[in-house]
């Protein structure tokens, strides 16, 4: 991991000197942007959320004291390290007072600076890594073991739980994913990643945007997820809780994350968050959609005693909605459709069966023989029995027979 450095003095000269002549690299550093005075250096601040803020305290529009104050009331505050004139000393003083790493006198010494960079990445490293044991088993005690702790309540933080199930898990699999998350914290200070391993196949990724921009953690997330599955080549599904603000309402994403990993056995997708489902619910709402339930609930129960208020309840429509809704996308009436689907089986179990006419009008869903045998003849212009008398004649020519 590199931590990112922002350095800010009025004089152009003195940066060049920093970015060039310091060896980031061999410090783990790298310098994301340079200011030249207070006002842009915190909009790079904001913009790259560094590591380490170097500067000048001299500057013109806002000095580095009042950059310091104003980094010490932000969310997310990168450890600061002064540079001061002779006769700055008391500004440096009261830099140390709003938590100044140290500070460095001019003419810069860069064997010092180098030594001083080198004690801020290496203190930096410490509190990062006590910080993220903290949390990650408060995160645990809160989610896994159900208990939570009212004294450890971020507010400030946005906070989002993604679940990766494996559809053909091996312990490669749950390495390549530790890596993973392991080398996402690159991603900047703003962002962290909590691995838990639910069950054999299940794992738990807890994101974290501690500056609390909820949107731009469900991007982070979003954009990590669909990466995530080009690396396990869709080995897997991937479930996202909305975000949340507070660590004491990351259980609502956990679980919103639990409902949607069980919904995705439903679902042909890889990846299912909360506008996945509503565009899913959506294109299953659609009266193409309405109309198709309908017509495969009727092929499979056309010879039950069944009522277009039936089928309407099957669809989740009211019957006058769905006796217009059908009219339109069909071209007929529920009951027109209906019958025909009987009269057209019937005619089949008169050509291929030597079944008794009631037998038939039985299996097609009419109890009344006589009324069954009229509906028929209004529809096919012939009796049953006159139907199969024309059937019979038509299969013996076929086959040759002469009566």
């Amino acid at each position: 991991m590199k931590y990112k450095v922002i350095i800010a003095d009025d004089e152009s000269l003195i940066v060049k000197s920093l970015v060039k002549i310091i060896n980031w690299e061999a410090l783990e550093c790298e310098v994301a942007g340079t200011a030249q005075d207070g006002n842009e250096a915190l909009e790079l601040v904001r913009i790259h959320q560094p590591h380490i803020v170097v500067t000048d305290i001299c500057m013109p529009e806002m000095s580095g004291i009042e950059l310091l104050k104003a980094l010490h009331a932000s969310p997310v505050r990168p450890e600061v390290l002064l540079i001061s004139g002779y006769n700055e000393f008391e500004y440096a003083r009261e830099g140390l007072q709003y938590h100044a790493f140290d500070y460095i006198l001019k003419p810069i010494d860069h064997e010092e600076l180098t030594t001083c960079i080198r004690r801020m990445v290496d203190q930096l490293k410490e509190k990062e890594k006590s910080d993220y044991e903290l949390k990650k088993h408060k995160i645990y005690e809160l989610l896994i073991l159900g208990n939570s702790d009212e004294t450890f309540i971020d507010e400030q933080g946005a906070y989002a739980a993604m679940i990766v199930q494996f559809r053909h898990f091996t312990e490669q699999n749950e390495q390549m994913l530790k890596h993973w998350v392991s080398g996402k914290e690159k991603d900047g200070a703003a962002f962290q990643n909590f691995l838990f391993r639910l069950e054999n196949s299940r794992f738990l990724i807890v994101c974290v945007n501690v500056t609390g921009d909820g949107e731009r953690l469900y991007d982070y997330v979003e954009e990590s997820a669909h990466k995530a599955a080009e690396m396990f080549e869709n080995n897997c599904t991937i479930a996202i809780g909305k975000w949340v603000r507070g660590l004491s309402r990351l259980s609502f994403s956990y679980q919103q994350a639990k409902q949607y990993i069980e919904t995705s056995a439903f679902l042909k997708m890889n990846i299912v968050t909360e506008e996945d489902i509503k565009n899913e619910y959506k294109s299953k709402n659609t009266p193409d959609a309405f109309i198709k339930k309908a017509e495969l609930f009727l092929r499979d129960h056309f010879t039950d005693n069944i009522g277009i208020d039936m089928v309407a309840e099957q669809v989740g429509l009211s019957v006058s909605h769905f006796s217009v809704l059908f009219k339109q996308k069909t071209g007929v009436t529920f009951l027109d459709y209906l019958t025909r689907l009987r009269m057209n089986h019937a005619c089949l179990l008169l050509e291929t069966t030597d079944l008794k006419t009631y037998e038939i009008a039985n299996m097609v869903g009419y109890t009344d023989q006589r009324y069954f045998s009229q509906v028929f003849k209004k529809y096919v212009n012939l009796t049953p029995s006159q139907y199969r008398k024309k059937a019979e004649k038509i299969l013996s020519r076929r086959s040759g027979r002469i009566f």
